[in-house]
C-alpha cells in the first residue's frame, strides 16, 4: 500500500521496523521497546545511529520540513515538541562537532567521553504523548535527514519568513 506526497511516492511505514530502528541506538534496545508498549516515552541515545537538531520554533521548523520535500531531498524522521515549542529532526551524525546554527540547539553525543545524551521519543505510530508526535515516522527504512540539507533549508526557511513577516 502507498500513499501519494506532492513529488514522491512513499510506502506506509512499518512501525515494528521503525521501533526496532529508534531503539537500537540504545546500548539495551530493549529497555526502549518495553517503554514503548507500556505506552511510554522512551529515552533514545543520540550520537551513534543519529544526532537530534531542535529547532525553536514550530513554524520555523515545518517551513525547514517543507523546503525539504520541496527540494526533493531525503527526510528522516521528524518529531514535534508540542511542550518545547519546537521541531526535532533525526540527523546525520557525521559533521556534529561543526553545527552552528541559530535558534538551534544540537543533541549528540558529547566529545570529552561523557555518556550519550538523550531524547525522549515516542513509539513510531503512537499518538501524540507527552506533548511528542511524529511528523515524520521512522520506519526503519528512512535514514536521518542530511545535516548540511537541514541547514540549507533552515536558512530558505528563514529568508522566507523574514520576508512574510510585515
Amino acid at each position: 500500500m502507498t500513499y501519494k506526497r506532492p513529488g514522491r511516492l512513499r510506502q506506509v511505514p512499518n512501525f515494528n521496523l521503525g521501533a526496532n530502528w529508534l531503539a537500537s541506538a540504545n546500548q539495551h534496545p530493549a529497555g526502549a521497546i518495553s517503554q514503548w508498549r507500556a505506552g511510554q516515552l522512551a529515552a533514545v541515545e543520540t550520537g551513534h545511529l543519529f544526532n537530534v537538531v531542535r529547532v525553536d520554533g514550530v513554524q520555523r521548523g515545518r517551513a525547514a520540513l517543507a523546503d525539504l520535500y520541496q527540494a526533493d531531498v531525503p527526510v528522516g524522521p521528524v518529531l514535534h515538541n508540542h511542550a518545547d515549542q519546537c521541531i526535532e529532526f533525526l540527523v546525520t551524525t557525521r559533521v556534529a562537532s561543526a553545527w552552528a546554527m541559530p535558534h538551534t540547539h544540537l543533541v549528540g553525543r558529547p566529545a570529552d567521553g561523557d555518556p550519550p545524551l538523550t531524547v525522549a521519543m515516542p513509539a513510531p505510530g503512537m499518538q501524540r504523548l507527552s506533548g511528542r508526535t511524529w511528523l515524520v515516522l521512522p520506519d526503519g527504512e528512512r535514514r536521518p535527514t542530511d545535516l548540511g540539507d537541514l541547514a540549507v533549508a533552515l536558512r530558505r526557511a528563514d529568508a522566507r519568513l523574514r520576508h512574510e513577516t510585515p
